[in-house]
């Protein structure tokens, strides 16, 4: 059924609610033909100041913010995961309990990130019995073998997707997914999204343009290994038309920091200039050592970069 009324969904904890703001106004931007967006922010203990300015960036008149209290994440994982990333990030495993009854789909869209085109075709796109959609990510043989999915399954980055709550529903994918994270004792590689490809079976794949990781935009074409995965002339056209610019990390780094080197780090200080946080200065440069050499090794010299991505890989195998 043709809908103008967009449900997105975002989360986040106070560190990134900056981000948060910036995405809406590009977000807004970019989607004039809806009717009505509704944002779906589920915060872990994000301040109520930081709620304020964030809606405040939700034009009069064309959208709303619902705030999901999401500080309970431990709880509601029942085991214990590992920290390496920002736990909200798990928050996005319980939309299908967490928003209401009457919603369908939403879309859910990492923060770390600008909406650069028209949502309106994938909105109105018929899910059917998918339980997802989203663009193939270009992960390691291991990434997929250490979640029990053959070499040619198809395997989605969980930074942008559509989901069929509905059929999420139906399915019980949330308990699935607790249970799945319970039997691995908490270690899933790549955390929510391994869980997320690992339980969701039936994927519908969306053109590359609706998830452009830095990668996509920095490494060469040949350098991308899964499969199935896009081809050559796929990636250009993402290249030409992102509809979701995806600011990973990675050797570019990132626009809100100092030394990025994205080639689309200009659309986001655009979108920056246009919200309340235009005069906050750029953050410093706080990668991790490690980060920055590699980063270094691949702007200066790289074969000793892909080297050592190989050894890294054959270091995971062997884990």
């Amino acid at each position: 059924m043709i809908s103008d009324n967009l449900h997105i969904a975002i989360s986040s904890d106070s560190n990134y609610a900056k981000l948060v703001s910036i995405l809406l106004v590009s977000l807004f931007e970019n989607n004039k033909w809806a009717n009505c967006i509704t944002v779906h922010l589920l915060s872990n203990n994000i301040d109520e100041e930081s709620i304020k300015q964030i809606e405040r960036h939700i034009p009069c008149g064309q959208g709303f913010l619902n705030v999901y209290d999401i500080s309970d994440i431990n709880s509601r994982l029942k085991v214990r995961v590992p920290p390496t990333i920002s736990i909200s990030s798990y928050s996005r495993l319980f939309l299908s309990s967490l928003l209401s009854s009457d919603i369908d789909k939403v879309i859910y869209m990492d923060v770390d990130a600008i909406v650069s085109g028209s949502l309106e075709k994938l909105w109105n796109t018929d899910m059917k019995d998918y339980q997802i959609a989203g663009v193939l990510d270009d992960v390691s043989l291991y990434a997929k073998k250490a979640i029990g999915l053959s070499l040619n399954t198809a395997y989605v980055n969980a930074g942008f997707l559509v989901l069929n709550i509905k059929q999420w529903r139906e399915d019980d994918i949330e308990a699935k997914i607790l249970d799945y994270l319970i039997a691995h004792n908490g270690n899933v590689f790549h955390h929510d999204q391994g869980l997320i490809n690992a339980v969701c079976i039936r994927k519908m794949i969306l053109p590359v343009n609706y998830n452009m990781v830095t990668n996509f935009f920095v490494f060469p074409y040949h350098s991308f290994k899964q499969q199935p995965f896009y081809s050559e002339e796929e990636m250009k056209e993402g290249e030409k038309h992102p509809i979701f610019i995806h600011f990973t990390a990675g050797v570019a780094n990132r626009p809100w920091m100092e030394n990025c080197r994205h080639p689309l780090k200009d659309i986001f200080l655009k979108y920056k200039a246009r919200s309340l946080y235009k005069n906050v200065p750029l953050e410093k440069d706080f990668r991790p050592m490690r980060l920055k050499l590699l980063a270094s090794l691949y702007y200066h010299c790289k074969p000793l970069y892909y080297f050592s991505l190989k050894l890294r890989s054959l270091m995971e195998s062997k884990t």
